[in-house]
């Protein structure tokens, strides 16, 4: 074909040269962009989707979210039932691809390769500072090679999300003495508790946060109505925050508000390592925007994630208060869900310092400037101790058997299944921040739920969520 068409050779003279039947080169000199087809049928899905599932991928993969071959084909799920009628019906049984499909996928593209993943430590008392010390290194030198190593901190961001109760855990109060008790009365619902999300800039800048509601269907009115302007409100069949609702933020929130706030791009945005949210539509979304989006090492966010280090635990302080002068004034007994976000704004407003408080938190976590020296990794070095303590302590050890498993999980099953959901929330979430930091009026069933969840493990329910923008300028 390229003899004919170059040089003016006759398609019978070329035919005759390569044993090549005529009507062949015919066809394509006539069709030269069907001369680049692979013979065999066409991918289920098409080639705009698998790049995108490609580069999704990929770049989790080397900001520290690598997944597996279950992971991937959940997403794929997920991903073309978000895509709906853009894409032609699948044959995938519940749109999600099977073996075959994903043995293909790895053939159209071998750039993706299988490895057997470094396993990581699972609790903060075994992260080292060899652990700490490589991801700095690898993370640096990606920095340096996309030339985001010296950002000005306005343009790197920690985001990171909390539970907040309705009525947190009381102060101590004034009682006369010798009294054997002293009694608060509040109304009843004292263990319920919303999801928060918080978004800080390392110049100590704060993004508008995002709430998490606990509601199958539409969010009540009220509550939209008491939410500050350009705040984020979500929802979900357990109040925790999903897939959705993250991309949603990041793209409906987050994102606009960069925009009104003229901030350079790009910007850097760093996540807790066992993030579920970067998604393939977050990905697309956030390559297409100029924002990058880093794990931090897992299981150390408490003296590498800024927020943990410098933000939480002032913030409880002041939601303690906040929640005190909101009742006094509107001389109510217990805080609602409508009032949430109300008094969430005026504990926002309390936080004093604020600027060199999260700049002091992006510091003392290495992330600007960008430095391993600047980690306290004493900390890590006295939590081994105490483990190995507590591990010498133990002169026997117990091994269940598959049966004595077995009936664990049924009670684990059952246990959680009578739980409030708040308390298990909050039992979950006291797991992750580690047991010396434990903040529960539930001390004791804390305890005995872990070592019961210890023997059989658990996993995370994923659910249908909404989403809310709140924009109160549509009503002026």
């Amino acid at each position: 074909m390229q003899l004919a068409r170059l040089y003016g050779t006759s398609v019978r003279k070329a035919a005759l040269k390569y044993s090549v039947p005529p009507t062949s080169i015919h066809r394509a000199v006539k069709n030269p962009e069907q001369s680049n087809l692979k013979a065999g049928p066409a991918p289920i899905l098409s080639t705009e989707v698998e790049n995108e599932i490609v580069n999704w991928i990929l770049y989790r993969a080397e900001k520290g979210y690598p997944i597996t071959k279950t992971e991937l084909l959940d997403s794929v799920q997920s991903y073309i039932r978000n895509l709906g009628d853009e894409i032609p019906k699948t044959p995938f049984t519940n749109d999600r691809p099977g073996r075959h499909w994903f043995e293909k996928f790895r053939l159209r593209h071998p750039e993706i390769t299988i490895r057997t993943p470094q396993h990581l430590t699972m609790t903060r008392a075994c992260v080292t500072e060899e652990d700490l010390r490589g991801w700095f290194s690898d993370i640096g030198v990606y920095l340096k090679n996309k030339g985001v190593d010296k950002l000005h901190p306005s343009r790197v961001f920690n985001c990171d999300e909390t539970n907040v109760q309705l009525i947190p855990k009381s102060e101590k109060v004034l009682a006369k003495k010798g009294a054997s008790s002293a009694y608060k009365i509040v109304d009843g619902g004292e263990k319920e508790s919303l999801t928060a999300l918080f978004m800080y800039s390392a110049d100590g800048t704060k993004a508008p946060p995002m709430i998490m509601y606990k509601y199958a269907d539409s969010m009540p009115a009220n509550i939209l109505k008491n939410c500050p302007a350009g705040w984020g409100i979500g929802n979900s069949d357990n109040g925790w925050m999903t897939t959705e609702t993250f991309f949603e933020y990041i793209a409906n929130v987050f994102y606009p508000w960069l925009q009104k706030s003229e901030v350079e791009f790009p910007i850097i945005i760093y996540l807790d390592g066992h993030s579920s949210h970067v998604t393939i539509p977050l990905v697309k979304f956030c390559r297409e925007k100029e924002i990058d989006v880093i794990a931090l090492f897992p299981n150390a966010t408490h003296i590498m994630q800024p927020l943990d280090i410098a933000f939480f635990h002032p913030f409880k302080e002041m939601w303690r208060a906040a929640i005190a002068k909101y009742e006094a004034e509107k001389d109510i007994s217990r805080l609602k869900k409508e009032h949430f976000p109300a008094v969430l704004e005026q504990a926002l407003h309390s936080f004093v310092n604020e600027k060199p408080t999260i700049i002091n938190g992006f510091k003392a976590a290495g992330l600007v400037s960008f430095d391993p020296e600047a980690v306290e990794y004493n900390v890590l070095h006295k939590k081994k101790s105490k483990k190995k303590k507590a591990e010498s302590e133990k002169s026997v050890e117990h091994v269940n058997t598959d049966s004595e498993v077995e009936d664990m999980k049924k009670h684990l099953l059952t246990l959680e299944k009578n739980l409030p959901d708040v308390v298990l929330q909050n039992f979950k979430e006291t797991e992750t921040i580690g047991v010396e930091n434990q903040d529960t009026a539930n001390n004791s069933l804390f305890q005995y739920w872990l070592e019961v969840k210890k023997a059989v493990g658990g996993k995370r329910m994923i659910n249908h969520s909404l989403y809310y923008l709140i924009d109160h300028s549509a009503a002026n």
